[in-house]
């Protein structure tokens, strides 16, 4: 019923907006084909606000002939273009990720290559660009290119001017018939890039080299997948998977143990790692859109890979510290962008200044990865209680008494069109909520809560969350005039994800009232409305928000655009999460709470049958398979030794491993015994 075609791509014509080609990226190494330019993680060039992703000469070559399709593969992660006489492959290596390969066979006659090197990079002063025989017992690999550059400027006056390493073995202009293959390593230092030439090669010799990639990737699939009896949509499903997942440091397979070279990894940015040059797609840079927007898009499927992510976050605590000094307050202070170092590099200033709600979606992140774990080693272990710690402590040095609450003053709300705006009303329930997560943090780590946090947070007298009790809505900030044209999703995200209880009719004016007077903003804006409405049952409403997002769908190969009638960031992580969300938290109805996953399926528009493999919580993996009237439930993997429950009112139901439960449509939780 779910095919491989679900995971096919094929075109005869390639976009024609190059920026909609699709992107091959490894968590290390980004590539948008048939472009000039690669990214590294955390590799950028600029002071400050001039930071942006340096950008690596493209040494692979490509056949100069006509071509007669173009392929994206999802589940093998590879892009082939095919000729009458030829076929190319590419792929970013999953498991050694500073690999890049190309595999060209030609069938018959001969063919010749063409680069796609490009101008000069205006990042990089070129250390030196050379053939060199590197010592191999293949010759076919031993006459290679080593390109080494170094960036022109760091990222702060106390940052080091990293080099990159680029190592490419060379082919001649012309082949005849046969297999020719390209390896492209990438490193920080010569010697890594040499490390990781010589295992690709070994990888090559031992005719494993595509197997290994190709094996992790299908152990992703069969581990985690959402499928749909819909091949034109399942399509849509598998290359927006594809496209976030490969963003994320890969987890199937581990990387060979290679102590000199360890892996750091740098978060995710709206346009993904083949993006983010100079005035390009955000420069590269991390925002909010990974914590709120990216994360609880492969929360309940991945948590490994969201872990990472925060990793970053605990990192880069440092830099908010600074920011949150400079401004004169307490604390942790995360800047709306960052880079390698966590300093502020946001190039826009009024953004920089006013962007505040990040700092609590960074702690909203961490919350929801310890409720979906179960596990608080992310604090004791990792650092991050510092990060709750010390970003509730600016939240209480933020805040001003105005006599009847607390309130923040001068911000901007995720609606951009608005800024030095009185309490934000997401900003200020972000805020709350950062504090709420710190006080039951500190009970569960036997640590004293700080009393102003408590003061500050409580429901009477705390933080002010504007209300219109005459019209039984959330205004989005002191002043707000209901029908002002807004951005993108704002007050919408008080019911989900932030939780934030209130009444179903206030809910639902919340939504009315926004989703009217939203403007064409970014992609993932509606799939919180949709989200929303299916909170209140109202499926038909909620059917026509969910559909506006594929405005912003480009074909051939699905690239999400971050705007629906211009193109803005392209390959838009950032909506790719949103629609994500609508699936999980939208139609197969999930939340993640402290002591149980909440679920209220129901069958995605236009299909009768979905199946979600591998939905996690507290390392409990369970198949839902959802239809009209009913949904299948099986609890595969975990604690054998342990019992689970799925409940709806006084009923419970035991869910036992392998054993397949049928029950009618309606809201259930999922609990340990």
């Amino acid at each position: 019923m779910f095919a491989e075609e679900d995971y096919i791509l094929t075109s005869p014509t390639l976009p024609s907006n190059s920026n909609n080609n699709p992107i091959l990226s490894n968590s290390f190494l980004g590539y948008r084909l048939h472009g000039d330019a690669f990214y590294m993680n955390g590799l950028y060039n600029g002071y400050r606000k001039s930071c942006h992703r340096a950008r690596i000469p493209c040494f692979i070559p490509y056949v100069a002939g006509p071509a007669t399709s173009y392929t994206l593969n999802s589940k093998h992660a590879t892009y082939t273009v095919e000729g009458d006489n030829y076929e190319q492959v590419f792929y970013a290596h999953s498991v050694l990720n500073r690999v890049f390969i190309t595999e060209i066979t030609v069938k018959s006659g001969t063919v010749l290559l063409e680069n796609r090197q490009g101008s000069r990079s205006c990042d990089l002063d070129v250390i030196s660009f050379e053939n060199d025989c590197l010592d191999s017992r293949n010759f076919s690999f031993q006459v290679v290119k080593i390109f080494a550059g170094q960036i022109k400027e760091p990222e702060t006056e106390s940052s080091t001017k990293l080099s990159v390493y680029c190592i490419t073995n060379t082919l001649p202009q012309r082949l005849d018939k046969g297999k020719h293959v390209v390896i492209s390593t990438f490193g920080f230092s010569r010697d890594e890039a040499i490390e990781f030439y010589t295992l690709a090669i070994q990888y090559c010799t031992d005719g494993v080299l595509f197997s290994t990639h190709k094996k992790s990737w299908e152990y992703a699939w069969e581990t985690v997948n959402i499928d749909v009896n819909n091949t034109d949509f399942a399509k849509t499903v598998k290359s927006s998977m594809f496209f976030l997942l490969s963003a994320f440091p890969h987890f199937a397979l581990s990387i060979p143990d290679l102590e000199n070279y360890p892996f750091q990894f740098f978060g995710v940015s709206p346009g993904s790692l083949g993006n983010g040059g100079k005035d390009q797609d955000y420069w590269g840079h991390v925002f909010w859109d990974q914590d709120l927007w990216m994360l609880p898009g492969i929360m309940v499927l991945f948590p490994a890979l969201v872990r990472q992510s925060i990793l970053y976050r605990i990192a880069m605590l440092p830099g908010a510290r600074a920011k949150a000094r400079s401004a004169g307050y307490l604390g942790a202070m995360y800047p709306w962008e960052s880079g390698r170092t966590g300093v502020d590099v946001c190039p826009g200033d009024i953004y920089a200044k006013y962007q505040q709600h990040i700092t609590g979606c960074v702690v909203f992140a961490i919350r929801q990865y310890v409720y979906a774990t179960g596990s608080w080693d992310i604090l004791t272990k990792d650092g991050a209680w510092d990060v709750v710690k010390e970003t509730a402590d600016y939240w209480v040095s933020r805040v001003e008494w105005d006599g009847d609450n607390f309130v923040i003053n001068h911000v901007m709300d995720p609606d951009e069109y608005h800024y030095n705006v009185n309490n934000s009303c997401f900003t200020n329930a972000a805020a709350r909520l950062n504090l709420l997560f710190a006080i039951e943090a500190s009970q569960k780590l036997a640590k004293t809560p700080d009393p102003r946090w408590m003061a500050v947070s409580q429901e009477e007298g705390g933080i002010k969350i504007p209300f219109d009790s005459a019209l039984r809505y959330h205004p989005e900030y002191d002043g707000y005039t209901p029908g002002t044209l807004i951005k993108q999703a704002s007050v919408v995200l008080l019911g989900y994800p932030l939780g934030v209880k209130m009444d179903d009719d206030v809910r639902r004016n919340d939504i009315e009232q926004y989703a009217k007077c939203t403007d064409k903003g970014p992609g993932m804006t509606y799939s919180m409305y949709s989200i929303g409405m299916l909170e209140l049952g109202k499926e038909d409403e909620a059917e026509r928000l969910y559909k506006i997002q594929f405005k912003h769908l480009r074909r051939p190969f699905r690239i999400w655009n971050e705007y629906p009638n211009a193109v803005g960031c392209t390959n838009f992580l950032t909506a790719v999460g949103g629609f994500l969300q609508s699936l999980l938290y939208g139609y197969l109805g999930l939340r993640v709470l402290a002591d149980c996953l909440m679920i209220n399926p129901v069958v995605i528009p236009d299909c009768t049958h979905a199946r979600y493999t591998g939905v996690t919580f507290c390392s409990e993996r369970f198949n839902i398979d959802v239809f009209k009237d009913n949904f299948v439930i099986c609890r595969t993997t975990g604690n054998a030794f342990e019992l689970w429950f799925i409940n709806q009112g006084n009923e419970k139901w035991p869910l036992v491993t392998n054993k397949v439960l049928n029950l009618p449509s309606g809201s259930y939780s999922i609990n340990r015994g």
